[in-house]
This record gives structure tokens, C-alpha cells and sequence, in this order.
């Protein structure tokens, strides 16, 4: 009985403490961008791990553009309204699978070629939110941002000031860090109370890193890489939350935001750990989060991979991964848990035609378990099984293929684990090799056959989320005649 022992406290170990992980609101991510000047092929790059529950299907959603949108938008989470939009502009969305396809967007790209990631839960000061409070019965939140702004913007910048002029009007419901792309680069938005914001284009050799906790912090008003609310240094002056200094830049951090006992280990850790896979030689304490520097450049240049395996970081190698050591209680919050819904990396190829340069890597479920596969902005047909799926479970969804694999592993993390990543690298790299053919194919026919053209990266789409689901299949067979094997010894009795 001892294996099925083990087995059985694994899973519910694990589980139960990565449901939780800690007395906090479950909507927890963890957000990386990346400038141009810093990757291996000169792109851009924003990706965040959407963190919540795991039961909660999410549908790969292509929203048609509209010449005028059938109806106002209204909120699921409140009661935030914002007017339909004319001339909407195509673009896709990762929404939860009960909200209709409307809201909780998450993440998706639109036809000018302007991506976004919504959004990354952070918590404001209290100070500030006691003189501007959350709108929270009217306000917007990640129940709408994306799809509210997506479909209206035509540059990353663009999308900074229209959310940020609701901030000012409608108010925020919440603490949010939002991440906007285009082809001139990065643009990062936080809320700092209920009507104030700041937000900063990412330098391009750099990258940064955020968990859960307010990271900007330098605003200076008359510069053209920083945006923020008209009363931003004002209001703050006013209220006592900030206090000039001769010959120092206003703060935005400190005014603004926070850092609790709590963050040391909820998310120090994981910034840190970020920070110094990608930057060597740093000498920053883990518990010491004041300290850590907002953007920095990487020892070598990043690739899609680098910010994959990022997002797939448990602590691996070290006696605070909860996986490997089995320990329920561990104190550190790991990047990749079992809770997160999607996981996803945007790419914008500058240099490449919309359609393929601009890239949406997304991963199903536990980062950790899971495969990234690519989808193209100019793909106009979704695979069925990307648009279904419940918190029920079932055997048609892309969602509960990957979900149902991820879960078994969790039984049995040491042998099982190892297997799924494995065969999942490998086809990320075969994926990757499919990529480079499809898109120099697409290059040489998109201008003068434009209609096959698009017709090949609806099939690259097809094609590969079938062999992706197949393999999860095949994979989750594997393991299962693995464990039934294992029941078998621990259950066979001689002479029986």
C-alpha cells in the first residue's frame, strides 16, 4: 500500500495547496514583456500566465468585425457598461466559457495588428485607495478591458489612453497591470487607485517582470515614453501620499502602491527568480523585494522559448518547488501552478506581414504540464474544439484534452512530469520547424494570392492543434497504463 499512499497525498496535497496557495483573491498572474532590442529576432514580446481556477474552460474566440456592434457592452462581474463600438475591428479573445464569449477576454490581437494582455491583478496602497476608492459596482476590471478596447484601438499607445481616459470617467473596479504591442513596441498600464494611473513604454533593450504587486516606478510628466492621469502627482500631494524631494522624480510606487509581509513570499520569489534566470550575475536578496530593479537588461537575448520556460518556472532545482519535494506548505509561490487557466506569449515580428508576424503562443492549463502552440493573427477559422468546453469535464474540448493529462501528472510528479515535458518540447521544436516552412511559403504568395495564402494558416492552425490534442491523447494513455500497472503490484497478492 505504500505507492498508492504516496500517490494519493501527492495528488491531494498538491492540489488543495495550489487551489489556494494562499488567503489572497485567486485571480493571481504573472507578466513578462520584452522590448525588441533584448530578443533574439528583434521582436516584441508580452506574456503573462492567467491564474484562477482550474475548472474554469477557456474558449479561443474570434470576434468578426462590426460595423456597429449589436449591443452596449455590460460587465458579468459588475455592473460596468461602456457603449457599443463602430467600426469595430476584428480581433480574438481567451474568454471564460460561462460569459458568452463577451467578456474576461484575457488575451488576442485585432486586425490593426495591436495586441494585449488583461489583465495582471496587483494591489493598490492602502493610503491612496482610502482618498480615491475601487468603483467596484461600476467600474471597469478584467471582465472587460480587453474586450472593450480591443476592438477599438490602432496602436499600443492608442490603448494606454483609452483605457486610461475610463479610468478617469468610469473609474477602476480593481488593481490592474495591462500590456499593450504594436510594431513601435510596448506600452504598461497600472492603475494606482480609483481614478488614477500611470503607464510606461518598455525601453527596448530591456525587459520586465511583474507578480501581483505594483512595479512602475519613476513618472516623469513631460516625457514621451511615460502617459498617466492629469492629477496624477497632484492628487497624490494632496492626500499626503507623496512628498517632493529637490531634484528627484516623482514615484509612482511609492505613492501609489504597496509592499506587504506578504509579498516576500508571494511575489518577491518569482520575481527574483525571473530576473536572475535572465540577468547573471545580480545581487539582489530574494526577501528584499524595494530592491529589485524595475527593467534590466538579459545576459543573452530572449527568444519565445526563454519566456515559455519563464512561465514555466516552479522553483525547479531547488527545495522550494512544491512538485519535486512534495511539500503542500511550501511558503514560496511558484509561477507555474495548477490553477492557471491559459498561459500565453505575444510576438510581434515587425519586419514580417501582420498576418504572421504577429504570433499568439498559448498553452492550456498548468504552464508546467503544458504545450504552447502557435496561432497566427490572420487566422480567421478556429479549430471546434479551441471554442468549447465547460467545468464540467468532457472528451470533445481542447480544454479538458490538456486539463484531464495535467491532472494525472500531478499524481505522480517525479515519473510522470518528465514524460509529458519531453514529448511537449519535442513538438514545440517540430512545431517551430512547420512555422519557418509555412511562413516562407505564405511570403512568397500572400500578395498576389492573398485568399490561399490566408488559406494556409488556417490549415497550419487545423493541422496542428489536431496533432497537439493527438499527442495529449496518446500521452494520457501513457500514463494511465503507467499507474494501472503500478495499481496492479500494489495490489497483487500471491496465490490470488
Amino acid at each position: 500500500m505504500k505507492n498508492m499512499k504516496k500517490i494519493t497525498f501527492l495528488a491531494s496535497a498538491i492540489t488543495a495547496a495550489f487551489t489556494a496557495v494562499v488567503a489572497l483573491p485567486a485571480s493571481a498572474c504573472t507578466t513578462i514583456l520584452v522590448g525588441n532590442q533584448a530578443t533574439t529576432d528583434g521582436s516584441y514580446i508580452i506574456a503573462r500566465n492567467e491564474d484562477y481556477q482550474a475548472t474554469n474552460a477557456k474558449h479561443f474566440v474570434f470576434h468578426p468585425a462590426e460595423k456597429m456592434q449589436k449591443s452596449d457592452f455590460h460587465g458579468n462581474a459588475n455592473n460596468f457598461t461602456y457603449p457599443a463600438a463602430k467600426d469595430a475591428l476584428q480581433y480574438t479573445s481567451m474568454s471564460d466559457f460561462d460569459t458568452h464569449n463577451k467578456s474576461m477576454g484575457e488575451v488576442g490581437f485585432n486586425s490593426a495588428g495591436v495586441g494585449m494582455s488583461a489583465t495582471e491583478t496587483i494591489y493598490n496602497g492602502a493610503k491612496a485607495l482610502k482618498a480615491d476608492p475601487y468603483v467596484t459596482k461600476t467600474g471597469i476590471g478584467e471582465d472587460a478591458i480587453e474586450n472593450v478596447i480591443l476592438p477599438r484601438i490602432h496602436s499600443a499607445k492608442e490603448g494606454v489612453e483609452l483605457l486610461g481616459k475610463i479610468i478617469e470617467t468610469q473609474g477602476a473596479a480593481e488593481g490592474f497591470g495591462v500590456a499593450f504591442v504594436d510594431n513601435t513596441g510596448i506600452w504598461y498600464l497600472e492603475s494606482g487607485s480609483g481614478h488614477q494611473w500611470m503607464a510606461e513604454k518598455i525601453p527596448a533593450n530591456k525587459y520586465f517582470v511583474s507578480a501581483n504587486q505594483g512595479r512602475l516606478t519613476t513618472y516623469l510628466p513631460n516625457n514621451p515614453n511615460y502617459m498617466a492621469s492629469p492629477t496624477l502627482v497632484s492628487f497624490a500631494e494632496q492626500h499626503g501620499l507623496y512628498k517632493a524631494e529637490a531634484g528627484k522624480p516623482f514615484n509612482f510606487h511609492a505613492a501609489y502602491s504597496q509592499d506587504t509581509p506578504n509579498d516576500v513570499t508571494y511575489n518577491y520569489p518569482r520575481v527574483w527568480t525571473l530576473q536572475h534566470m535572465y540577468t547573471q550575475g545580480l545581487t539582489t536578496k530574494i526577501d528584499q523585494g524595494t530592491t529589485f530593479p524595475v527593467f534590466l537588461k538579459p545576459t543573452r537575448k530572449l527568444s519565445v522559448a526563454d519566456v515559455e520556460q519563464g512561465l514555466r518556472n516552479h522553483y525547479q532545482g531547488t527545495s522550494h518547488d512544491p512538485y519535486a519535494t512534495q511539500n503542500p506548505k511550501e511558503a514560496y509561490r511558484p509561477i507555474s501552478v495548477f490553477r492557471t487557466q491559459e498561459s500565453h506569449v505575444l510576438q510581434v515580428r515587425p519586419n514580417l506581414p501582420t498576418a504572421i508576424g504577429d504570433v499568439a503562443y498559448i498553452s492550456y492549463g498548468m504552464s508546467a504540464l503544458g504545450v504552447y502552440i502557435p496561432y497566427y493573427q490572420g487566422m480567421t477559422e478556429v479549430p471546434h474544439a479551441l471554442t468549447i468546453g465547460t467545468d464540467k469535464a468532457d472528451s470533445a474540448s481542447a480544454n479538458w484534452a490538456f486539463r484531464k493529462l495535467q491532472t494525472l501528472a500531478m499524481t505522480n510528479w517525479k515519473v510522470f512530469s518528465p514524460i509529458v515535458q519531453t514529448a511537449y518540447h519535442k513538438f514545440e521544436v517540430q512545431t517551430a520547424s512547420k512555422q519557418r516552412e509555412l511562413e516562407k511559403h505564405y511570403l512568397k504568395i500572400y500578395k498576389r494570392q492573398p485568399k490561399k495564402a490566408q488559406a494556409l494558416i488556417n490549415q497550419f492552425e487545423k493541422t496542428t492543434v489536431a496533432d497537439a490534442l493527438a499527442l495529449t491523447d496518446q500521452l494520457t494513455n501513457t500514463l494511465f497504463t503507467k499507474m494501472t500497472y503500478t495499481t496492479d503490484m500494489t495490489y497483487h497478492f500471491e496465490g490470488a
